[in-house]
């Protein structure tokens, strides 16, 4: 049997809004398209002729605009589907580390990641190093891992990611809040493995 379970989702399970709100993320890099489409539909067929003329003209500065728009967009479910719509499971098992990662999107859970270490083969369980301040300006969905387990082999795992998706002193991964989070998840991982 399991002796102890960590269970951990950067969305609150007994928040319907926010699990609403993150799948609504999901489909927000489609809203500019969408409503581009319809001002370009409503618009009269003169209008509709001279803006695709000078859309003709800036040939490189479109491609650009529209190559731009697609790196963000696949950046944006990266970060989405791998740090916030995902649940994390940690427990001890017959003296082996057992973790996964499911990525819960659209009433399907899908498995990510499977660890299984035995207690023998770590050699050291670490706190997760803080991000600098900057990256919370370049990561859409901010992240931050609250364990690091290093094996004997010299293999490190960056586990449990802190954040909570709700306040906005909650998403950032240098706030008090996520700090305190990142703590007590580091102890009650350390606790298991220790014990």
């Amino acid at each position: 049997m399991k002796r102890k379970e960590l269970k951990i989702s950067p969305v609150p399970e007994d928040s319907k809004f926010y699990y609403i709100y993150a799948h609504i993320l999901l489909l927000w890099p489609f809203a500019p398209i969408i409503i581009a489409l319809v001002i370009f539909s409503s618009v009269g067929d003169e209008t509709r002729s001279k803006i695709m003329e000078e859309f003709m003209k800036e040939k490189v500065l479109l491609t650009l605009v529209i190559i731009a728009f697609l790196i963000s967009t696949l950046n944006m479910f990266r970060e989405l589907f791998n740090y916030l719509i995902v649940e994390e499971v940690c427990y001890v098992d017959k003296k082996t580390f057992f973790y996964q990662k499911f990525r819960r999107a659209f009433g399907m859970r899908k498995l990510m990641t499977n660890l299984e270490i035995p207690f023998s083969d770590i050699s050291e369980v670490k706190d997760g190093k803080k991000p600098s301040f900057l990256y919370y300006f370049f990561s859409p969905i901010a992240h931050r891992n609250s364990v690091e387990i290093v094996t004997t082999d010299g293999k490190k795992y960056q586990i449990m990611n802190s954040v909570l998706f709700g306040s906005r002193n909650s998403l950032k991964p240098n706030s008090k809040v996520t700090d305190d989070r990142t703590t007590k998840i580091y102890n009650e991982v350390k606790n298991m493995i220790l014990k």
